[in-house]
């Protein structure tokens, strides 16, 4: 079953260690239970929603690629996430910082809502704000090329900036 309710059940699938390797790396100390609430969106799943909720241009097909003054402007600013990245072991894990507490404060009013992590119009996860949490440096790892978080129930969004710089805000429209 897809953890997006808006999209087929075949739009995800369980993440696989070859592809989607951050997630099962020991650096990172992500149980099963946690992976299970992150699916990996296909493609054509992941172009649909970068159609509905950041851009329908065809030349935008990554976050660095927006336009200037495209609508999903950040108004608050966020902890580095590049120094906490670093620091990130069995010992400190990813949960228990700045970054998961901005993360978390900021998707909280939807509860369970999902948040999409965007990394390209064709390169999207779907997974739970408890998820989000802890296995945000997985993520990252994936891509930091100043990826999009978005949660489409609230339209609330986080750009994660290649030189740690976390920055958030409110899509006005929520739909392109």
């Amino acid at each position: 079953m897809s953890i997006l309710g808006v999209l087929d059940d075949d739009a995800g699938r369980p993440l696989q260690p070859d592809a989607d390797w951050p997630f099962f790396d020991a650096d990172f100390s992500n149980p099963a239970q946690m992976r299970a609430q992150v699916q990996a969106l296909t493609p054509h799943a992941a172009a649909q929603l970068w159609a509905r909720h950041v851009s329908a241009q065809p030349d935008e097909t990554h976050p660095m690629q927006l336009r200037d003054g495209h609508r999903l402007q950040p108004t608050v600013s966020g902890p580095d996430w590049l120094a906490e990245f670093d620091a990130v072991s069995s010992e400190h894990p990813a949960q228990s910082g700045r970054v998961a507490a901005f993360l978390a404060s900021h998707f909280h009013a939807a509860g369970a809502a999902p948040v999409l992590f965007m990394a390209s119009r064709e390169r999207a996860y779907a997974l739970t704000p408890a998820a989000l949490a802890a296995c945000w440096p997985c993520l990252l790892a994936i891509s930091d090329e100043s990826p999009l978080l978005y949660q489409p129930v609230t339209g609330k969004f986080v750009w994660c900036r290649p030189h740690g710089a976390l920055a958030g805000g409110e899509d006005k429209l929520q739909s392109v």
